[in-house]
């Protein structure tokens, strides 16, 4: 039986300004956390629980993990007043180990075969093998010299000769060893408790592995990593892919679904169809891509980004949330919001303007903040110039309906994000002249009111309100938008419904399977121009829509979708 101890202490930030946005156990590698690789090889090895040791920004280490359930472990967290390092940390836990323990650093990435590794530790009888690899080229980890007979004679901190391993900053530890380290005190095992124990001559196993070991410790280091991840996976699926980095993981876990060799596509993911990409590469869920931009290879973008019209990513990583503005250019760099850092000089560029780099919440804000101005701006002019017909509709309306001139109609806006993290549908009301009475029979003028579409005049006060927008997609009703069920009918909720809108101009209205087709690919192409287009070409639609509604009786009626409105 064995269990594992993970060290998320954050104690050692040695990636800024990347850590002074995140702890470093959850710093993204293609879009998921660095801690979740070792998860899933301890998982994939039998290695049911997990210890994780934490000291600062424990929050956010812990929402993210939770308790294990979706990897199949049970992960328990082992709490420290201080920094006591990795060996303070593992005797301040003694009470919770009585098995053998492989303890390892949640910031390193270490592609290690714990099966073998287990056996060597079993096989010699040791009480503390130490997991060594050749040296990394920006490593801040100690090295050791080993004797012929397997066993760490001297821990060194720069190496004398070639003939030299890296300290991974993994162990194979027995219980027994545990008493060895002083309770309550800063101790690391790789400088404190193994030189102790040799001085001890006491044996200290070494166990090297030829995986793939990333310590983390530069930017270049961060970089290569995405690197190596996304590369590894493409050729998961294309052996004979020979670009990219020479070294690979074993198991390249990738979120998304594959829609392409070597391309990955998360949920909810809005890209125009004009959009150029070439393999590997990596969009995270909720992300929006704009007309004509590229995304080469190599490059990944996380969750909730925007890519605006004609910008060029390559071989970058796009941190979640971050917004890349129109004709901006990245090329080998690490963007986060108002940020650019080039990974091989680790010189950062901080960026002022929020419409070439920022984030995407802020940005998308400011762009509606101006949307809603100039969308109760034209429907303030629009009410103006129709008041006329306005007043006269709603004179007749009130006397028809008996002093109840409006009906309210339920209708669903678009996908909100609620304080719990949830999202759901944003409900409207969407009022109308009253045209019919409550058994559907239409008042006196209502049927005329319906086929020059007057009874929709109201729903400008809903654009003043800010239920509504000029140009959108169509406001459904709750039974139509329960029958969306397919996840690219789902995009059409991402964008706010309008009084007008591709839906209109084609005259889908009649068609809930055509005013959805319409909806999503307005949705993944809409620009201030095509709205603009849209509602420049609405008034000759509607005059082609009251031609229809005015057919000779005997032809049937094309009307709107709306149930009637009855009282």
């Amino acid at each position: 039986m064995t269990i594992a101890f993970l060290i998320a202490t954050a104690e050692d930030r040695r990636l800024p300004p990347l850590t002074d946005v995140l702890p470093d156990v959850l710093l993204p590698i293609v879009d998921r956390p660095v801690m979740t690789t070792t998860i899933e090889i301890l998982a994939r090895a039998g290695i049911k629980r997990i210890l994780v040791a934490l000291h600062e920004q424990t929050a956010p280490i812990t929402a993210t993990f939770g308790s294990g359930k979706r990897w199949g472990v049970e992960i328990e967290y082992v709490s420290l007043n201080e920094a006591w390092a990795d060996g303070g940390a593992l005797r301040w836990a003694a009470p919770l180990i009585q098995e053998t323990c492989l303890v390892l650093p949640g910031n390193a990435i270490i592609d290690l075969s714990i099966e073998a590794a287990l056996d060597h530790h079993q096989r010699h009888g040791s009480t503390l093998t130490v997991i060594t690899h050749e040296p990394h080229e920006h490593q801040l980890t100690p090295y050791a010299i080993v004797d012929t007979d397997g066993r760490i004679r001297e821990v060194i901190s720069q190496p004398a000769s070639a003939d030299v391993v890296a300290l991974t900053g993994a162990y194979i530890v027995e219980p027994s060893i545990l008493a060895q380290i002083p309770l309550r005190s800063r101790c690391c095992i790789a400088t404190d408790l193994i030189p102790q124990l040799i001085a001890q001559q006491f044996p200290v196993q070494n166990f090297t592995f030829s995986g793939y070991w990333n310590p983390l410790t530069t930017l270049a280091d961060y970089y290569a990593a995405q690197q190596v991840f996304l590369y590894s996976a493409y050729r998961a699926i294309d052996s004979t892919i020979t670009a990219g980095p020479r070294e690979t993981v074993r198991y390249p876990s990738i979120s998304g679904r594959k829609i392409a060799p070597g391309i990955w596509v998360g949920r909810n993911d809005s890209i125009h169809p004009s959009v150029r990409i070439a393999p590997p590469l990596y969009i995270g869920d909720n992300c929006w891509i704009g007309r004509d931009a590229e995304l080469g290879p190599g490059t990944v973008i996380g969750a909730g980004c925007m890519i605006d019209d004609e910008a060029t990513v390559t071989a970058s990583t796009i941190w979640a949330d971050t917004y890349v503005g129109q004709l901006v250019n990245i090329n080998q760099r690490i963007v986060y919001p108002g940020v650019i850092v080039d990974p091989i000089t680790a010189e950062q560029t901080v960026i002022v303007d929020t419409f070439l780099i920022g984030r995407v919440s802020a940005v998308t804000a400011s762009v509606s903040r101006v949307a809603s101005l100039f969308n109760r701006m034209g429907a303030l002019v629009l009410l103006i110039l129709l008041s006329p017909l306005l007043i006269l509709t709603g004179i007749l309306a009130t006397i028809a309906s008996g002093g109840r001139p409006l009906i309210g109609l339920p209708r669903i806006g678009e996908r909100i994000l609620l304080s719990n993290g949830q999202t759901t549908l944003r409900p409207l009301t969407l009022w109308h002249w009253r045209t019919r009475h409550a058994d559907g029979r239409h008042l006196w003028f209502g049927r005329w009111l319906e086929a020059y579409e007057f009874h929709r005049l109201p729903e400008l006060f809903s654009v003043l309100r800010g239920d509504l927008q000029l140009v959108g997609v169509k406001p459904l009703t709750p039974n139509e938008a329960a029958l969306l069920q397919e996840e690219w009918q789902q995009r059409r909720h991402e964008v706010p419904p309008g009084v007008t809108g591709l839906w209109y101009i084609q005259d889908s209205s009649g068609n809930l399977d055509a005013v959805v087709i319409a909806d999503v690919y307005y949705s993944a192409t809409r620009s201030w121009r095509s709205d603009l287009s849209l509602l420049i070409r609405t008034p000759l639609a509607w005059l082609h829509r009251i031609r229809q509604n005015n057919k000779p009786v005997g032809q049937s009626l094309s009307v709107d979708l709306s149930p009637p409105s009855g009282g």
